[in-house]
């Protein structure tokens, strides 16, 4: 009797096995005219190639590809939203497959990856003719999208795969290029990435950066697109990386706050200022919900209207500040940005910020990003063209920056303020340290732009970095010792 229940428990399991086989087969092969669909999962150990990604020290290579038609596909999608409404911020997926290699000899290619450019103010076509037809490509920043679904149907295996699919343990990937004002390129090329270096030195928790070259493969055609900046994006992976869930998983708020349609300033007049992107209309906020929309239906925005609110209570908020926000954190990337004079902040342009709220407490985190203007470059609001080396430590300006305003309030805030510049000034903010890195970097890449004839800057230059930084923290430690007094 028993050894007619073993054969039968037998015979289950082999039918069992059999059955769950033959649906992965299905899975995989569903139809043999078919591509499999093996071609879009990423089973790479994405821990050690999201290190190699940030490592400055690594050389790494890009290459986007992109079929005659998704590339015409592009250009007319962003050229269509353009005639619509006179700008190129379009955001439709294009399907690209990337190739990735880097100076550890780790080469790979991820399938039907979403491309799209980005950037607010310096979005532009990747190719235009000039007056005799020819074809005349431009730099553009861009981002890469690892979970994008596409037009698969939610119940189709790609869409299944697509939806959950990281590369670097990153569901997106941004990449900025090396931006000119008054024409002329940021030759050091390393100053965007150092200053996110720096804000992460100081305890601020910021995305990570790194560098690489960049090749557009269009069909048969490969053009050199130049040195890009890599950074990671400030999103749910962002959050999962470095805040805890409730016990459903949920996160908190995410407002990414820009000067889109009006002065991020964490004012009383923020109507009509927050609300849910829409991008195919053309309706982008100042301060952007980047999560937990509810599809796009959502209308209430308490965590931050709350914020707002508490901020016009000077009282109030001078009481309650530790609950109401991570004050230590915000003073910290307040005494980094001074030191790098970003004035395209939201210290001095109300701008280029993300608040993030604790899906406990409602705490609220400031989180610095776009930092291209910086380190003795960029769009500075300093009429005296010294890229605010000068500045004084707490500026008349500060009161329109109503966080800050409430902040310098407190003397103890002042006096926190004072020892972080003095220790960041000290012992973070050198030339020397700049100096080591541009040189490593220069090696890595100048050749490959010079010889590869890259679009864009391909010799790197210290421009003014020697006297920025010199001048800078000679300022701010002489401003100090006057403090003192």
């Amino acid at each position: 009797m028993s050894g007619l229940v073993m054969k039968r428990i037998i015979l289950i399991f082999l039918l069992v096995a059999s059955i769950a086989t033959l649906s992965y087969y299905q899975f995989v092969y569903a139809n043999d005219d078919e591509p499999s669909i093996e071609r879009l999962m990423n089973n790479r150990k994405q821990k050690r190639d999201y290190d190699n990604l940030f490592d400055d020290h690594l050389y790494k290579s890009f290459t986007i590809e992109f079929s005659e038609v998704e590339f015409q596909s592009l250009l007319d999608s962003m050229q269509a939203y353009f005639d619509l409404y006179g700008t190129y911020q379009d955001n439709t997926m294009h399907k690209v497959t990337l190739t990735y290699n880097d100076g550890e000899d780790n080469s790979f290619s991820i399938e039907e990856v979403g491309f799209r450019t980005k950037s607010n103010t310096s979005r532009n076509l990747p190719l235009t003719y000039d007056w005799r037809d020819r074809e005349v490509y431009h730099q553009t920043s861009f981002q890469l999208q690892f979970d994008a679904t596409f037009d698969y149907p939610n119940n189709s295996n790609e869409y299944e795969i697509l939806k959950s699919r990281e590369a670097f343990n990153l569901s997106q990937l941004n990449f900025e290029f090396c931006k000119t004002f008054d024409s002329e390129f940021d030759e050091a090329m390393i100053s965007e990435a150092y200053s996110y270096y720096l804000y992460e030195q100081a305890g601020v928790m910021v995305s990570n950066a790194s560098y690489g070259v960049v090749y557009f493969k269009i069909e048969e055609t490969l053009i050199g697109f130049g040195f890009y900046t890599i950074i990671e994006p400030i999103d749910n992976e962002f959050l999962k990386k470095n805040f805890s869930s409730d016990l459903l998983g949920d996160y908190g708020d995410l407002y990414k706050c820009t000067d889109t349609s009006g002065p991020a300033d964490l004012g009383m007049a923020y109507e009509g200022l927050i609300g849910i992107n829409e991008n195919e209309l053309n309706e982008r906020y100042s301060y952007s919900l980047k999560n937990n929309t509810l599809g796009g239906s959502r209308t209430h925005f308490d965590s931050l209207t709350n914020l707002i609110e508490v901020l016009d209570n000077s009282s109030y908020f001078s009481l309650h500040q530790d609950e109401i926000i991570d004050v230590d954190h915000f003073i910290r990337a307040l005494a980094i940005g001074f030191l790098i004079g970003n004035t395209d902040d939201y210290r001095y342009n109300y701008n280029n910020f993300y608040l993030y709220f604790n899906v406990y407490t409602n705490k609220a985190v400031f989180i610095p990003f776009d930092l291209d203007n910086s380190l003795g470059f960029g769009k500075h609001q300093d009429l005296t063209f010294m890229y605010g080396v000068n500045y004084p430590l707490q500026a008349s300006t500060d009161q329109f920056a109503v966080l800050v305003n409430r902040i310098f309030e407190n003397d103890e805030n002042i006096t926190l303020y004072h020892m972080y510049l003095e220790d960041f000034a000290t012992n973070l903010f050198t030339f020397e340290a700049f100096n080591e890195e541009f040189l490593i970097v220069k090696s890595l890449y100048q050749d490959v732009l010079i010889n590869e004839n890259h679009l864009g800057n391909q010799v790197f230059s210290l421009r003014n970095s020697e006297w920025y930084f010199n001048t800078k923290r000679e300022n701010v430690l002489a401003f100090l010792e006057l403090e003192s007094d």
